[in-house]
Formats: structure tokens, C-alpha cells, sequence
């Protein structure tokens, strides 16, 4: 009998014993093709010794020190490569344990930024239906995701956090749409004046997966934040560090963020770490201000999770892996092209880099359970691919992502395709 609380209770689940590059395996020596990359997590792959031993000299050294009193030579380095990674524009990283701190920290740093500039009134952080920020309180709040909202609904700061519509699929909302006039109309409702920041996912995630907006939307929502004074803040906790093939999926536009957050693929799974990236502007309001954020996390900083993330941006550099999300992507979009011929439950197929979707259609099933249903039946037999749900009107929608680690073949692409394709096959006999 266990005595763990499991994510649901009502489960039992295999014993991860061990992974290697794409691969996971169980204590019973079923192997596992991480086509998921856990949550779009593990980007450089499973079982990198290179990781683990930096780690163990940073632990071996000291694994804590407190950030009031000290920095690390580990966090000094990673906020370094993330500047390099983001010149000629100067940034500066405030580190955390995972996405949720890092969109909390941001809407935080928001409200002290126009604190401190005499802008008191400005209280208020936008989202867009259909996007998810992370699952504590502020963060799901924020987050235009009605599946995740929905049981907590009472405890959310709704009159904090306004959400505007915007582009959720290619064959809705598209270039036609006047998206950008929705969103204006929606902050002089507000009141601009009283908009700290404007919050948006670059791809969408789990409440949109793979959902690229249509060229121009996210340029003109960082013009409209321009022309109120409000801060934009990008949403890479997912699509940092490669994963569509750029180490930002942000600068596909030019955008120029105030803030930035990180997570999943920033330690690849190696050590809980998430970071907000602030403009020196932002950190200069601050310093030359009170010269105090009003803010901390326990875990923020930790030495042993900076010389993860330390590790993994070099990884990501000498391997080329962004370069490799572009080419395996481009690969592995055209093999999903061509399955959605051949599988009508596919609906339709989108993303960009290694962070493909396939949205599935619900006609003959209860919506919600088409993805549950394909998932299940993948990890059955051996590939993990991730659910995703919601969109803008209902609770439910089906979606998965796939998102293998960067560090994938094409041959190791055909392997997933493969397990896909039968795990395809029986649903679509299901839904028939």
C-alpha cells in the first residue's frame, strides 16, 4: 500500500526506473519513447551524465545558500548565458523553482514596476482565454485555461486579472479577424490606466497546443502595451530554450519583452528552476527606486538548480539543438501532415519547431475524452504524448502536443509515428 498522494488517487502507475536520450523505462522493463519530452520538459534528452556530474560538484561544494545573503558562482554564469542568449538588448534573470513562481514573481515585478514609477493604480495583469501561466492561485487566475479554472473559480482575483479573446485556431479567428481591435476594446473597458501588464504563451500550450498566431498579432499586442504604458511579458516556460527552433520563440517578430518567463526546458527536468527575465529597464526602475524587490522564493537561486540550467544552455549550444528542433520539426510536421490524411479523427495538424499538435475531432465522442482517450491508449503501448484541453467557450476541446526531446532522429521520429499511428488506428474505429 502506498502512501503517496498520487495526481489522481483513483490511479495506480509504473515505477520510472531509469532514461536514455528519448527513452524512459520501468521497474517491470517496459521502455517508454518520451514523445512528450515529460511536459515539454526534458529538451536535452534523458540520463545526460554531463548534467548529473555538474550538479554533484555544485552539491558537493554547497547546495544552499539563501539569496538574501548570498548570489553562486552557478546562478552569476546562468543569468550571463541567458543575456548572451538574448543580445543586444540587456536583461536580467531573477531565478525561481518552476513556471507557476516564475509567472507570479513576473505579475509581482509588474505591480512594484509602476509602484515605483507613481503609477499606484495600475493593478491589473490581461491574459487571453484559451492560455495557461501556471496552476497556483495567481498564476491559474491569470490563466485563460476554464478546464484548470473551473473548481477554484472562487478563490480566482477575477477583477485582478481580465482576459480578452483572441486567435484560437487557423479556421476561426485568423488573419481577418480584427483581433487587435477585440483587445483595445477590451483594455478601454478596463481602463489602461489601470493595466500593470499583458500576459501571452508565444505557441499555445496546453489550453491551445501548437497554436502558432497569425503573423503581426503578437507585434501588434506589444504596440498596444507600448502606446498604454503597459508591460509585455512573454510566456516561454514551454517554448524557451529550442524548442520551436529558436532559443525564444519571441524573436521569430522582433518582440522586444519587458519580461520573459522560463522554466521546464531551462534545467530540462534535471532540477526544479524557472526564471523571470526582466529588461534592464525594468530592473533599473527597481534598483535606482526602493533598490528592493519585495519578493522571494525559498528555492529562487538555488546553486545546485542554476548549475543544471548552466549545463543544459551549454548542451543546447555545442549540440545545436535548436538548429535540430528546426530541421526535426520540419520533418516530423510533414509525417503528421500526411497521417492526417489517412486518420480523419485528426482535425488538424499545427505547431512549430518540435512543439507539434494534433487536434482531434469529437463528433462522435464526448468532448474531452477523444485525448484522454489516445493518450491513455499510447502510453499503453509505450509513447507518451501530452493532453491537452479547453478553448475560449468550454471546458472541454482535444488536443495533444507532440514534443519529443531536441536530441531526436528522424529514424527515432519514425519509431514514435509508428506507435502513433496504431494507437490512431483503434481510436479512430472507436469514434467511427
Amino acid at each position: 500500500m502506498t502512501q503517496v498522494f498520487y495526481r489522481a488517487p483513483i490511479k495506480s502507475y509504473p515505477t520510472v526506473s531509469h532514461g536514455s536520450g528519448i527513452y524512459l523505462w520501468d521497474t517491470e522493463g517496459q521502455r517508454y519513447l518520451d514523445g512528450s519530452s515529460g511536459a515539454l520538459v526534458v529538451n536535452v534528452g534523458h540520463g545526460r551524465q554531463e548534467i548529473a556530474e555538474a550538479m554533484a560538484r555544485q552539491a558537493s561544494r554547497v547546495a544552499f545558500a539563501h539569496t538574501m545573503r548570498f548570489t553562486s558562482e552557478a546562478q552569476e554564469t546562468l543569468g550571463s548565458l541567458i543575456a548572451e542568449r538574448l543580445q543586444p538588448e540587456p536583461y536580467y534573470t531573477y531565478l525561481v523553482s518552476g513556471g507557476s513562481e516564475a509567472t507570479e514573481t513576473a505579475v509581482k515585478l509588474a505591480r512594484q514596476y509602476h509602484l515605483e514609477r507613481g503609477e499606484p493604480q495600475r493593478v491589473k495583469v490581461m491574459a487571453k482565454w484559451a492560455s495557461y501561466h501556471g496552476n497556483t492561485l495567481g498564476a491559474l487566475a491569470l490563466s485563460g485555461h476554464l478546464s484548470r479554472r473551473r473548481p477554484y473559480a472562487p478563490l480566482l482575483a477575477e477583477s485582478v486579472f481580465p482576459h480578452f479573446m483572441g486567435p484560437t485556431n487557423q479556421h476561426g479567428y485568423g488573419e481577418a479577424c480584427d483581433c487587435l481591435s477585440l483587445v483595445e476594446a477590451r483594455l478601454e473597458q478596463e481602463g489602461p490606466q489601470t493595466i500593470a501588464a499583458l500576459v501571452i504563451e508565444v505557441v499555445g500550450g496546453s489550453a491551445l497546443s501548437g497554436f502558432v498566431p497569425h503573423r503581426g498579432y503578437l507585434s501588434g499586442l506589444e504596440a498596444l502595451c507600448r502606446k498604454h504604458g503597459i508591460l509585455f511579458i512573454v510566456d516561454e516556460v514551454m517554448t524557451g530554450m529550442g524548442r520551436t527552433g529558436d532559443w525564444w520563440a519571441h524573436t521569430r517578430e522582433g518582440l522586444r519583452p519587458d519580461m520573459m518567463t522560463l522554466a521546464k526546458g531551462l534545467s530540462s527536468g534535471y532540477s526544479p528552476l524557472g526564471a523571470v527575465v526582466a529588461h534592464k529597464e525594468v530592473w533599473e526602475t527597481i534598483r535606482s527606486g526602493s533598490g528592493t524587490f519585495a519578493h522571494g522564493i525559498t528555492y529562487g537561486g538555488n546553486p545546485v538548480s542554476a548549475a543544471a540550467g548552466v549545463s543544459v544552455m551549454k548542451l543546447l549550444g555545442h549540440e545545436q539543438l535548436p538548429e535540430n528542433a528546426t530541421l526535426r520539426g520540419q520533418y516530423l510536421a510533414r509525417r503528421l501532415g500526411e497521417m492526417a490524411a489517412n486518420y480523419p479523427v485528426i482535425r488538424e495538424v499545427r505547431g512549430l519547431g518540435l512543439m507539434q499538435a494534433l487536434v482531434l475531432r469529437t463528433d462522435t465522442m464526448r468532448a474531452g475524452s477523444v485525448a484522454t482517450t489516445l493518450v491513455e491508449d499510447a502510453f499503453d503501448h509505450g509513447l507518451i504524448i501530452y493532453p491537452g484541453n479547453g478553448s475560449p467557450t468550454s471546458v472541454f476541446g482535444d488536443h495533444v502536443l507532440v514534443a519529443p526531446p531536441l536530441i531526436i532522429t528522424d529514424d527515432e521520429i519514425d519509431e514514435l509515428l509508428g506507435i502513433l499511428a496504431q494507437s490512431l488506428r483503434r481510436l479512430q474505429d472507436t469514434v467511427r
